[in-house]
């Protein structure tokens, strides 16, 4: 039995005043409370949703830990009834939106009844009431932990996506930060908003989505209507939606309010120019400061598909580990740019030309370790049966033009072959290679930067410099294109004395081919960002050139909600789920 109340009565004898203000603790919970608990959590089949989903399946070997730690013994409540730590982490649940997270997928409306429901039982004695006792402590232990899994490693694995992303997330200890937020009263909040990513930029992506939310509230922003180009001079209604569209989002600034004078005529103007260049730029779109077509498809995306764009890039950021370097280079695909970042601050900065959709840059990261000037090129097997055979096929004499010739080997065993052997690579030889000899023909140019790597990624020089003027820069193979090589060889042979600029200069004049390990050895992080938030806090969006957000909005609507049948696993009932609450829910 459990008190859950004191009645005060009249006071009939003085022999009674000693019991007045004495508070009798709750009977315990019966033993079969705990077995019921065990019974739950050594099931041998665990349902699909579970099992196939591998974030879902660390929240339930996580949960079975956690109680076998704590000799199955109740989290949530006492013989008492649920504890005022159950409320709280309910109540916890809908401000997880400012996370990039929706609440409903945690059903916190139906765990709420299921609270109050337990709360209401006078009695634990009952095997019945026993089974709801479980049954509330085991889907609010698996909430926490699925939440607190998400926010820490992301809702969804990349490597279930087929989106090219190959980084490791943070290694969290879920149960054991759960433990040590039931010790102290009114932790939980705060314990799940500690799982979040410890990234400054992850943190400016949340503010950008909480404004973007406010933008929505108020009805989001007005489309401008399609016509000709505008630019400085026009006039008329088209001008005036594209004043309230650009002001919307702070591209343009507000003007000051006259209520003593009649609003102005609509008249596309110096500061109207520049605001449209401000949106341009922070669009990756070409600066001209006039609406073309391609604007005007921007400027008319909806506020709803920015703030899908906002959360799917802080999912992208829980697959990340919890430091990128203190030093560091980042090159972010779909922006195509590169950053050497040391401190905190952009020391170096150049455009690059990244992988065509056809051979995608995948998201990775790895260590660089050396370079090589005049570096000589290992053309792929790919290349060779897809480009280089064909071109054989028209002109015999292509290698020798190319500068290229056919070696079998790797190293001091390394020897150059006929050029007949190349045959030997269309059949899948692995032992024979084409190799273009440094030089002005060579697609890698003057340097090299090797992070070794399982996909042969690596950063280089290029003579087809034209291509940086472009605004979409997917023209490689896969590797990545650097602007300004040697600019970025230079910096990081910093405090080299034998390799100073000059003598960096007066090598590649010569033409020799010298591999020279760095002074000090730095990650390097490709990665696929289409929303960010830059240091001096303007919001940049970009295509989604690979359709990498796509793929993960349709997996990420298509996820069921958090939701374990207790009584499924003991084998009572079969689960059919919350139907209510399966259908439109996104990141």
């Amino acid at each position: 039995m459990r008190l859950r109340k004191t009645l005060f009565i009249p006071i009939l004898s003085l022999s009674l005043l000693p019991l007045a203000g004495c508070k009798r603790e709750p009977d315990p919970l019966p033993p079969a409370v705990g077995q019921l608990l065990q019974q739950t959590l050594e099931t041998e089949t665990l349902p699909a949703s579970i099992r196939d989903q591998k974030e879902r399946l660390r929240a339930w070997e996580e949960m079975r830990g956690f109680y076998e730690k704590r000799g199955y013994q109740l989290a949530w409540s006492d013989a008492g009834g649920p504890l005022p730590r159950a409320e709280e982490l309910l109540q916890a649940i809908p401000g997880l939106g400012v996370e990039g997270l929706a609440p409903r997928r945690y059903q916190p409306a139906r765990l709420e009844a299921l609270r109050k429901e337990v709360e209401a039982i006078e009695s634990f004695d009952d095997p019945e009431a026993q089974r709801r006792l479980v049954d509330l402590d085991v889907e609010l232990t698996y909430t926490f932990l699925s939440l607190a899994s998400h926010l820490s490693n992301g809702l969804l694995h990349p490597e279930t996506l087929r989106v090219e992303w190959y980084t490791k997330p943070r290694n969290v200890d879920l149960d054991a930060r759960l433990e040590a937020a039931l010790a102290q009263d009114g932790e939980l909040r705060k314990t799940l908003q500690s799982f979040s990513p410890p990234h400054p930029d992850y943190d400016r992506l949340q503010q950008a989505l909480a404004r973007s939310k406010e933008i929505a509230a108020k009805g989001g922003w007005p489309a401008v209507p399609e016509g000709e180009e505008l630019k400085e001079g026009a006039t008329g209604p088209r001008v005036a939606a594209l004043r309230t569209r650009l002001a919307a989002t702070g591209d343009l600034p507000a003007r000051p309010e006259d209520k003593t004078k009649a609003e102005p005529a609509p008249v596309f103007d110096a500061a109207l120019a520049s605001a449209v260049s401000r949106f341009q730029q922070r669009h990756g779109l070409e600066v001209t400061g006039t609406v073309d077509e391609g604007t005007l498809a921007e400027l008319n995306v909806p506020v709803a598909e920015r703030i899908r764009q906002l959360q799917l890039n802080m999912e992208r950021w829980r697959w990340m580990p919890a430091s990128l370097g203190d030093r560091y280079i980042l090159v972010n695909v779909p922006e195509f740019h590169m950053r050497l970042i040391e401190g905190g601050r952009t020391a170096l900065e150049m455009r690059v030309v990244v992988g065509k959709d056809q051979s995608r840059t995948p998201a990775f990261s790895d260590r660089m370790t050396y370079l090589e000037l005049n570096p000589e090129w290992n053309v792929p097997a790919s290349i060779v049966n897809e480009e280089i055979l064909p071109a054989l096929q028209k002109n015999p004499g292509y290698l020798a033009s190319h500068d290229m010739e056919v070696v079998r080997g790797w190293g001091d065993d390394e020897e150059v072959v006929d050029a007949s052997m190349i045959h030997q690579i269309g059949s899948g030889s692995s032992e024979y290679r084409v190799r273009q000899r440094p030089g002005a023909g060579n697609p890698l140019g003057q340097v090299k930067f090797m992070f070794p790597n399982e996909f042969n990624i690596y950063l280089h020089d290029t003579p087809a410099d034209h291509l940086f003027d472009r605004a979409e820069r997917g023209f490689s193979h896969g590797c990545i294109r650097l602007e300004k090589p040697l600019g970025l060889a230079r910096y990081l042979l910093r405090g080299d004395p034998k390799w100073t600029p000059e003598a960096v200069q007066a090598t590649v004049a010569s033409g020799e081919h010298v591999s020279i390990p760095l002074p000090k050895p730095l990650p390097v992080h490709i990665l696929y960002w289409t929303a960010w938030v830059d240091a001096s806090g303007t919001v940049q969006f970009r295509n989604d050139v690979y359709g990498h957000d796509a793929t993960l909005a349709e997996a990420l609507a298509g996820e069921p909600p958090v939701w374990i049948d207790p009584a499924a696993l003991r084998g009572e009932v079969r689960a059919e789920g919350p139907r209510e609450e399966r259908a439109g829910q996104g990141a």
